[in-house]
């Protein structure tokens, strides 16, 4: 799914994580207009751009939701309980 056209999210990204982590000098560098990348934040971003390089439609994961789809079992009593619960946080008195 490709929701930004202009594709700048890594810039919007960036300037997000520079905001939170504004400290001492960082928050002098970002006042004049320098955005300081740590090498954690090159990491999150690259692995922003691996997920773009994947498919908007992956057919591995299109196949698996039709083969669940056609199993009468699926979900199993067992996931719809747990579900249930979180659901409706509480204990069945019955």
């Amino acid at each position: 799914m490709n929701i930004d056209p202009q594709n700048n999210a890594n810039n919007i990204y960036a300037q997000n994580l520079g905001k939170t982590a504004q400290t001492g000098s960082a928050k002098q560098a970002a006042e004049s207009g320098a955005t300081p990348a740590t090498e954690s934040d090159m990491l999150q971003l690259n692995a922003l751009d691996a997920l773009r390089s994947e498919p908007e439609i992956r057919p591995d994961v299109v196949a698996k939701g039709k083969e669940l789809l056609n199993d009468p079992n699926f979900p199993s009593q067992e996931m719809v309980n747990e579900m249930a619960k979180l659901i409706v946080p509480f204990a069945d008195e019955q």
